[in-house]
């Protein structure tokens, strides 16, 4: 899970690392033994009741830390050397620090965009176009896929709920909207060297260029985005009339604050930036918020004590916590499965050393499957170690296209699957199954295929 919002936290060198330290671990345990086989039992049972959170009404946040402590635990009871275990969890607690620092950023920044009004102009502007619900639905669909190949298909995805949320009055509608968002975010990130963890970890492995990815990735990409979102809009065209009547009443006029939302958009740059120059991503985003916060106290001095709840420090208070602590637990739990030999484990039953290109199509099938249900980042560290050196690039673009968008076929499978629950709670994993999920398989396979063509003609 959480495959693209692992792309923004980390240099080449902590990319590298990450690498070498997965290789490390799964040295250390070449075949699974009880303890790998009590963690995966315990990560499954977990797993279980996150998707049935609808039925028995336990919090997904709750599940998740009983997971991600629960593996650890057993790692250390069954561990016969307890020496280097500390050093293991402090190496999974430092990502997982990047993350929820990352994450409460990229919140409380949109979280002032919409203070600021900027959701509420889009709107407007949209509403005086009087556009039909299904061309609205591709033009917000074209903007997700495209601004998650520039920023990454997390901020895209909370970013373009905002929008949506003040578009679709109708609930089914706004769910089938998130739902594409989704799937267009995941297909955004995965033709863009920056865009998803899949990418950033092969680029700066050496497995392609950034001209190799976008060249040999576009196409595919498109394919996934265009069928599910094809399909999707079908659904869309029944709640038409109600989004127009919404449109119609919608038509009060917002002053937004320019200079504000000026300086909370441009801190999503910062990031990109900040990996330039050898810093963690993330320290981009905090310098981005620490500007913002500065230039909204400085816009609201003046202003009286009723303009309090424009202040950042209470922003921060609307942000979604328990997101933060589901991505918590379950980091935590793939982290565990890595240190087990588990992920490790599959990779080999994969790959096997064989180079045809049967087997990397399939390989990297099978793999973007299970990056719906596992922490892509961890298999596609562990692939580079196992997977023959010398394929092409143009077919390690294919494996970071499947694993980066495998995660789209179940709403547990992303980062941006993840996110969007928290924001909608209506959005529940069995919704986003009867919903999304045959959208986003035919689109998958589309987008094999679409490669395979491709493959064929340049190659």
């Amino acid at each position: 899970m959480l495959q693209s919002l692992l792309s923004l936290f980390g240099s080449a060198d902590h990319a590298t690392e990450t690498i070498s330290e997965t290789a490390q671990h799964v040295t250390n345990v070449p075949t699974l033994g009880l303890a790998a086989y009590l963690g995966l039992g315990l990560f499954v049972l977990c797993y279980t009741m996150i998707a049935l959170e609808h039925k028995s009404k336990i919090d997904k946040s709750g599940m998740a830390l009983l997971a991600g402590t629960g593996l650890w635990v057993i790692i250390a009871a069954f561990a016969k050397d307890r020496s280097g275990l500390n050093a293991d969890i402090l190496h999974e607690s430092q990502e997982i620090f990047s993350i929820v620092v990352f994450l409460l950023a990229a919140m409380t920044i949109v979280e002032t965009l919409v203070h600021y009004g900027l959701f509420d102009w889009v709107e407007q502007k949209i509403s005086e176009k009087k556009l039909s619900s299904e061309r609205l639905f591709w033009i917000l669909g074209i903007l997700t896929f495209l601004l998650s190949a520039v920023l990454d298909n997390l901020t895209t995805t909370l970013i373009m709920i905002q929008v949506g949320r003040k578009i679709y009055a109708h609930k089914q509608a706004f769910l089938i909207f998130v739902a594409s968002t989704i799937i267009a975010a995941n297909a955004g990130g995965a033709f863009s060297p920056l865009g998803d963890v899949t990418t950033i970890i092969l680029w700066l492995a050496g497995k392609f260029s950034a001209t190799e990815i976008i060249k040999d990735g576009l196409l595919p990409a498109l394919a996934i985005f265009a069928i599910p979102h094809y399909m999707l809009s079908r659904k869309i065209r029944t709640h038409e009339e109600a989004e127009k009547a919404h449109s119609v009443t919608a038509s009060e006029r917002v002053h937004p604050n320019w200079p504000v939302i000026s300086i909370g958009l441009g801190a999503f740059v910062l990031p990109v930036l900040a990996n330039l120059i050898g810093l963690p991503p993330f320290m981009g985003l905090l310098a981005g918020l620490a500007i913002l916060w500065i230039a909204s106290d400085f816009s609201n001095r003046d202003k009286g004590h009723h303009e309090s709840e424009a202040k950042i420090i209470n922003l921060i208070q609307k942000t979604d916590i328990a997101t933060l602590k589901f991505f918590i637990g379950i980091l935590l739990a793939v982290g565990a499965l890595g240190h087990l030999g588990v992920l490790e484990k599959l990779n080999s039953i994969l790959f096997n050393g064989s180079t045809s290109l049967a087997t990397v199509v399939s390989a990297s099938t099978v793999l973007g499957v299970m990056s719906s249900i596992l922490d892509n980042v961890p298999l596609v560290a562990a692939a580079i170690n196992v997977f023959p050196a010398h394929v092409l690039p143009a077919e390690w673009v294919l494996l970071a296209l499947t694993a980066g968008t495998g995660g789209s076929l179940l709403v547990v499978g992303s980062a941006a699957g993840v996110a969007a629950m928290g924001q909608v709670p209506e959005l529940t994993f069995v919704k986003y199954l009867k919903l999304a999920s045959i959208p986003a398989l035919f689109g998958f396979i589309a987008g094999i295929i679409v490669w395979l063509i491709q493959f064929n003609i340049l190659y």
